[in-house]
């Protein structure tokens, strides 16, 4: 490769100017050999003086304080950051063994509150699986499905949403029972309740839910209201009434906002109190047609309110039976 003749008179000219500084002055740039001769001859000096603990860096050679003062902190950085990377690990570690050690309880129905502050899990009955239900919002849309949960103590409303709605409805089955883990808790408003507990359950990304056997046989027990104090009950309270039927209006179908409904409307009286009942859909169409004077025992019906007087009104887990 050829070299300019620009470069070589560069060079002579830079030589020539070295050459003829006093021998008193120090080079400004020291040669390859020079730098190389100091330093074995400072190895050979540290060598000698180990004793002293006296270190020499070639790098002392140029000055370069302020980068070994980089080359330190960078150095130090490294540490620091390689100790905070193992006390991390250290603290992960701790936090995975503390929640493996940690044994969820198993609780009640009856004892579930806002309150709990321990993991805790449950043992459960799916007494009914409510139609599943869309919703639209800001959003945009998504589906919600509900079950009720039973135990010997109590019940309750399990509810999930979207992708949860989904598994959840394919995978639990209605009479069967289940643990569930890591489910939220959480209060409701008595305009959507479905059941008479303060709280509802919601599964969340962390719930695991798996088929168990339960010694506990659920049946239907009832917890009855006579019709003389419906008018001191809240609204939106469920509860458990015997009526019987006086005179039925017979079923009413229609559409509303793109959804069908059948209603059935019935008269229906309790020791000289009447009120009306409001059968909705599955309870309207399998109550037979003829069922003027006979008594029905009706758990989880709904305290409403309807042209000025209190009436009845079925949900989906509603449960009636003629007598």
């Amino acid at each position: 490769m050829d070299i300019p003749q620009s470069v070589i008179e560069m060079y002579e000219k830079l030589c020539n100017n070295i050459s003829n500084q006093s021998n008193n002055e120090v080079s400004v740039i020291p040669s390859v050999e020079q730098v190389l001769n100091d330093s074995v001859e400072n190895a050979e000096h540290e060598e000698d003086n180990s004793d002293n603990n006296v270190i020499y860096d070639i790098s002392d050679m140029y000055g370069n304080t302020d980068q070994n003062q980089d080359n330190n902190n960078h150095e130090n950085n490294e540490q620091n950051n390689s100790n905070e990377h193992y006390e991390t690990t250290d603290n992960t570690l701790q936090t995975v063994q503390t929640r493996t050690n940690t044994q969820s309880k198993l609780i009640k129905i009856d004892q579930i509150n806002i309150d709990i502050d321990f993991p805790w899990k449950l043992h459960a009955i799916v007494s009914c699986k409510h139609p599943k239900r869309t919703f639209s919002n800001l959003n945009g849309e998504g589906e919600i499905s509900t079950f009720d949960l039973v135990d010997n103590t109590s019940a309750i409303n399990l509810i999930a949403f979207n992708l949860d709605s989904y598994i959840m409805s394919n995978k639990l089955i209605e009479g069967q029972s289940y643990e569930f883990d890591g489910l939220s808790i959480r209060s409701v408003d008595d305009l959507y309740k479905k059941l008479p507990h303060e709280f509802q359950l919601m599964v969340n990304k962390t719930t695991t839910v798996r088929e168990i056997t339960m010694s506990f046989n659920y049946e239907l027990t009832y917890n009855f209201i006579n019709l003389n104090r419906i008018e001191t009950l809240p609204l939106n309270s469920i509860i458990d009434v015997e009526v019987t039927v006086l005179r039925d209006y017979g079923i009413t179908a229609g559409i509303t906002n793109g959804n069908s409904w059948v209603r059935r409307e019935i008269h229906a009286a309790q020791d000289g109190v009447h009120i009306k009942l409001t059968l909705w859909n599955e309870q309207a169409k399998t109550i037979p047609k003829s069922i003027i004077q006979k008594t029905l025992k009706i758990k989880n019906i709904k305290v409403d309110f309807f042209n000025g007087s209190r009436t009845l009104v079925t949900m989906a887990n509603t449960r009636i039976a003629i007598i």
